[in-house]
């Protein structure tokens, strides 16, 4: 068995309670169809109407339910529209509004509480934005948005999100949010933001923009994957006070990324059972920032905890694991890791409770860009 195969079977018992299975060691065939379809990801493939959701190495990327819907229109509790602006109108608390597949050029408002929002399986809103913010501006409680893909997001001001989360308590699942200044830009207030099973991929704008941009009191991610940010934008920021990301990818790949994950005001960050891949044209040394702001907040419970996870070190210029506050004030455990590759400047802080691994092939794991098989 190989070294992929063995950590992800030493952390079976996590896995298994979650519905994972382990990878296995994995053969060259399908390590080199991983290279192939991560290097067709990164080129980018924004191919209009074709199918929203693309294959991510495994086959176990968003599975898009298909809808009964005519292409073209969208249903709002059973009364079909045939243009977004009336089918706007329509939505009420507690409405379900499924939208056909199609390329749509204008986006939604959600003003109302606990709607969902579903798409077809190839519901793909490209180049629309509503108000110079996004492609769904999300002023009400309890919205959930699924099998929508969203691409093409540009404003005047930098940070156009294919979703601007305005009201609290937001559900995103099994969408596909990619070459865009912005996938999700959330205001401060607004409770917790889910993503599952979803991928993230060429985002990012002038550093200011990002993958996902969170102001939430919680943040939570799991089964998800984001890759390429650019522009030295972050693959996941996050100001909420609880972060959790659990049995994803984030990897930089080709992009020009910075972090991949930054909780600049610090906060509770757990990551665990991932993949964690700093590309070599990262921009920032720095996998992970943690309260690195003048926000950081000294009086709440400050900790990180990164365990369980897969990290692979593939930038040249050299990795430093974590980015932590000369303030102190925190709690801090990282063990149960196995990190390949160039060892980060600050590996003397993490040997006795991590494996280290000095080159791809020591640890298994075929060449730049290929990622240990996840099985989520």
């Amino acid at each position: 068995m190989s070294h992929q195969g063995s950590r992800w079977k030493s952390a079976a018992a996590l896995l298994v309670v979650f519905g994972l299975s382990g990878c296995g060691g994995g053969s060259e065939a399908s390590d080199k169809k991983q290279v192939q379809e991560r290097d067709s990801a990164a080129q980018g493939n924004d191919s209009g109407n074709e199918s929203a959701f693309p294959s991510t190495g495994d086959g176990t990327g968003p599975v898009p339910v298909e809808n009964s819907v005519s292409d073209n229109t969208i249903e709002v509790d059973g009364q079909v529209y045939t243009d977004l602006a009336s089918a706007e109108a329509a939505i009420l608390a507690g409405s379900q509004v499924v939208i056909g597949n199609g390329v749509y050029s204008r986006g939604l408002k959600i003003q109302p509480d606990n709607v969902t929002v579903s798409g077809s399986g190839e519901t793909h809103f490209k180049g629309a934005q509503l108000m110079g913010k996004a492609t769904f501006i999300v002023n009400g409680q309890g919205v959930r948005i699924e099998n929508i893909e969203c691409s093409q997001v540009s404003v005047p001001d930098q940070n156009g999100a294919c979703v601007r989360q305005q009201g609290r308590d937001l559900v995103l699942s099994q969408v596909y949010f990619h070459d865009s200044e912005q996938g999700v830009l959330s205001a401060s207030g607004t409770g917790s933001l889910t993503i599952e099973h979803s991928v993230f991929e060429r985002l990012g704008k002038a550093g200011r923009a990002h993958a996902v941009y969170s102001n939430n009191d919680s943040l939570t991610i799991r089964y998800s994957r984001f890759y390429s940010s650019k522009d030295q934008g972050h693959e996941i920021k996050s100001r909420a006070k609880n972060t959790l990301i659990e049995y994803s990818e984030i990897a930089s790949l080709s992009g020009d990324d910075s972090r991949l994950v930054d909780t600049p005001n610090g906060g509770e960050l757990v990551i665990r059972g991932s993949v964690l891949e700093q590309g070599p044209n990262s921009a920032n040394r720095q996998l992970i920032g943690f309260g690195l702001e003048a926000a950081y907040d000294t009086s709440q419970p400050n900790r990180v905890t990164l365990s369980n996870n897969v990290i692979i070190l593939d930038r040249p210029a050299g990795s430093q694991l974590l980015a932590l506050p000369a303030a102190g004030g925190f709690d801090l455990s990282v063990s149960q890791n196995e990190i390949v590759g160039n060892a980060p400047v600050d590996k003397s802080d993490y040997v006795s409770e991590n494996t280290f691994y000095d080159t791809r092939s020591a640890y298994g794991l075929s060449e730049f860009p290929a990622l240990p098989e996840t099985g989520f």
